[in-house]
């Protein structure tokens, strides 16, 4: 019997990876920033609540949205909604924080219309839950007064 015989093998080639050219980024393939602040499907701004014991101030902290109870010393008070994100057109879930208590338990918030917002948080691993409509604050707007001297008005 013979041995057996050796195969040659061909060197292994080393050829380049191909790589899909990459698209170029115009300004007319740029994304658009949506201003969210101003569309009337989210809950950001000024509310208030008998629950919420005073004016909530609800604004975008990361992917997601929190809430801070306005205090006449700071605009931007203690955390009481937290890590609030959004689950479909009108809900958000995340943490709220009892001040009442001290305990911070599951939220659900509903924006049932551009000026109602329901808040609720529920207790015992979502069994047991308690919510109450809070209401947007309208913020005050600058008023612009012009008399007729402002004008060049003869009198």
């Amino acid at each position: 019997m013979d041995p057996p015989k050796a195969i040659a093998l061909d060197p292994p080639r080393m050829e380049p990876p191909v790589v899909a050219p990459r698209p170029e980024i115009t300004p007319a393939t740029t994304i658009a920033q949506r201003s969210d602040d101003e569309s009337p499907g989210m809950p950001l701004g000024q509310w208030e609540s008998d629950g919420a014991k005073g004016t909530v101030r609800i604004e975008r902290c990361g992917s997601a949205l929190c809430g801070y109870a306005l205090t006449e010393a700071s605009s931007r008070g203690e955390s009481v909604l937290v890590n609030m994100k959004q689950k479909s057109h009108d809900v958000w879930t995340g943490s709220i924080y009892s001040r009442s208590t001290g305990n911070t338990y599951y939220a659900r918030m509903t924006l049932k219309s551009a000026g109602k917002l329901y808040v609720e948080a529920c207790a015992l691993g979502h069994f047991w839950c308690s919510g109450n409509d809070w209401v947007r604050v309208e913020e005050p707007q600058e008023q612009v007064v012009t008399t007729s001297r402002q004008w060049g008005a003869r009198s």
